[in-house]
């Protein structure tokens, strides 16, 4: 049965039809914001109900917000929002881009449709599949989220997959250290402690975890040149990289910190950073946003000392965990316990332009493991042959 739809926005500019307005099952109202004004009025009720039905920092107003001021150029403000009565019960953070609407496209560590229950969820699901056009990309969902199964059914007759994009590591600082250290310790590669006495030994070392500095914005901006120093830096991304990810970080680390989230952690060598975290502390979860050492103290191993630092600072703050996010990097999972899946939806209206889009992303994932497949095969016939 399809959904009743209204062709006005009841916020936005009026001379600009926006997406459609539609009333949802379970007297939920759906809201398609488009105006900035609106959006920053949405910040009290996004929030209180983020703290209600999420325990993460990326469904807050705050993320979200930051992430539209420094990315948003060229983007049409789309956020789908579900009503109860007076209450706003779904958020589903979504832009428009031509044809395809999406949820925030880099920067995106983890996504979550925001709903105080399942009739909310469906709710937004629904509508966001309605006024998909083309394309509906929803980043980054965890693999067991409800989310991910209510798009897929609410998508009939769009051609619709799921596909993997990243695992994220987890350490798990619940317990005892000594039994984490137990465990973990074969996996480190290097003799991390005695590099950290090496440290205290031969420098004046001072070790700064999950803290909140008086010289918080000195520090942050230390920590963006330490992190821009080394490969980050040469590779392009950086925080300092580009003016939108200095933009964004800075927003982030500063929303966050109004909020008293806001955590740093380094290790000053002889009066220079030679690591950095930015992290934000919620609900007892540590989340590893950027880091970064400086490259001229590599054989001190300064960013590794200073992720076991952050751990067992963890073990003695009595946190959940220490989310170190993004992708399985080798030295995270020197580390890690735990981890979980991110999947991607991708649906595709049923016409011609579209659905051979889809097709082609169906066909990706076995092609490019075909092509590896054969240049391993290729490879090692070369070594046999001696040509390697």
């Amino acid at each position: 049965m399809g959904l009743p739809i209204s062709r006005t926005t009841p916020h936005g500019d009026p001379r600009k039809p926006g997406p459609p307005v539609i009333s949802g099952s379970h007297a939920d109202r759906v809201e398609w914001v488009g105006d900035e004004r609106r959006l920053a009025a949405l910040a009290p009720a996004w929030d209180r109900l983020s703290r209600e039905r999420d325990q993460t920092p990326f469904t807050r107003h705050g993320w979200f917000s930051s992430w539209w001021k420094a990315f948003g150029a060229g983007r049409e403000l789309s956020v789908c929002t579900a009503w109860r009565g007076g209450a706003l019960v779904g958020v589903l953070p979504l832009t428009r881009l031509g044809g395809r609407l999406e949820g925030p496209h880099i920067a995106v560590p983890l996504f979550r449709l925001l709903a105080a229950d399942d009739a909310a969820l469906g709710t937004l699901a629904r509508a966001a599949l309605h006024a998909a056009g083309d394309e509906l990309i929803v980043p980054s969902l965890a693999q067991g989220d409800p989310a991910v199964g209510e798009l897929v059914r609410a998508a009939r007759g769009r051609p619709t997959f799921t596909e993997e994009v990243h695992l994220s590591p987890i350490v798990d600082t619940e317990g005892d250290f000594a039994e984490f250290r137990r465990l973990t310790k074969p996996r480190w590669g290097y003799p991390l402690e005695r590099l950290r006495r090496k440290m205290g030994r031969e420098h004046d070392a001072r070790f700064m975890l999950v803290e909140r500095p008086d010289s918080f914005q000195q520090t942050l901006q230390q920590g963006f040149e330490v992190e821009r120093s080394g490969w980050k830096g040469r590779a392009g991304s950086a925080i300092l990289s580009s003016p939108e990810d200095e933009l964004f970080w800075r927003t982030v680390a500063e929303v966050f910190d109004r909020s008293g989230e806001t955590r740093l952690s380094a290790i000053t060598l002889d009066g220079r950073m030679a690591a950095f975290d930015l992290t934000l502390l919620v609900n007892c979860r540590l989340y590893l946003l950027k880091t970064g050492y400086d490259e001229e103290r590599a054989k001190l191993r300064p960013g590794l000392v200073l992720r076991l630092s952050v751990i067992e600072r963890c073990f003695a703050l009595q946190l959940a965990a220490h989310e170190l996010l993004g992708d399985a990097g080798a030295w995270k999972m020197m580390f890690a316990t735990d981890a979980r899946r991110h999947v991607r939806v991708r649906s595709y209206a049923p016409r011609p332009l579209p659905a051979s889009r889809y097709v082609l992303r169906r066909a990706r994932p076995p092609l490019v493991h075909a092509y590896h497949a054969t240049r391993s095969v290729l490879d090692r016939a070369r070594r046999v042959s001696g040509h390697a």
